[in-house]
């Protein structure tokens, strides 16, 4: 589940570091370097792993920062779903956040983007905002997030 396991990273290394969560840096205490270059315009980021190296986020630079930081967290999330069994990644690979992130057909991808959502905006917290009447704006901005993320968490989690 994309959610427990954004959890548990949360718990296990952000730890009580507030908000809004850090991806690039939580990546960094992973292991995982999270470097920025041009990229494809239809190309957010992707993961890229080769035999022997440990696994980079790459980010579009073009992207504003609160894509590179949804599409870093996406990434972790890839990152995540293939180290739940404790195993090494010792194989090469690269995992694009293209158009089919958005599209919302393939498995791995959802669970990328659930899994992102959590890590970002934990549900526990964008109950207690809403619940004290913050707006989905300043819940944005609280989350370091676009104002469209955030409105597809409330969508998500059926509040409003």
């Amino acid at each position: 589940m994309p959610k427990n396991s954004a959890e548990a990273l949360l718990r296990r290394v952000w730890a009580d570091r507030g908000f809004p969560v850090d991806p690039a840096w939580i990546a960094g205490q992973l292991g995982l370097d999270v470097v920025e270059t041009d990229l494809d315009s239809n190309i957010s980021g992707a993961l890229h792993k080769d035999p022997g190296h440990d696994p980079v986020i790459i980010l579009n630079r073009e992207d504003s920062l609160s894509r590179k930081r949804f599409t870093c967290a996406h990434e972790l999330g890839h990152y995540a779903k293939r180290t739940d069994n404790g195993q090494e990644l010792e194989y090469q690979f690269i995992d694009f956040r293209g158009e089919q992130a958005t599209k919302g057909c393939d498995p791995d991808e959802i669970f990328a983007n659930q899994f992102a959502a959590n890590l970002l905006m934990p549900e526990y917290k964008v109950r207690e905002l809403h619940k004290e009447g913050c707006p989905a704006t300043i819940m944005a901005s609280f989350f370091g997030v676009s104002d469209d993320a955030i409105k597809f968490r409330l969508k998500n989690l059926r509040i409003n």
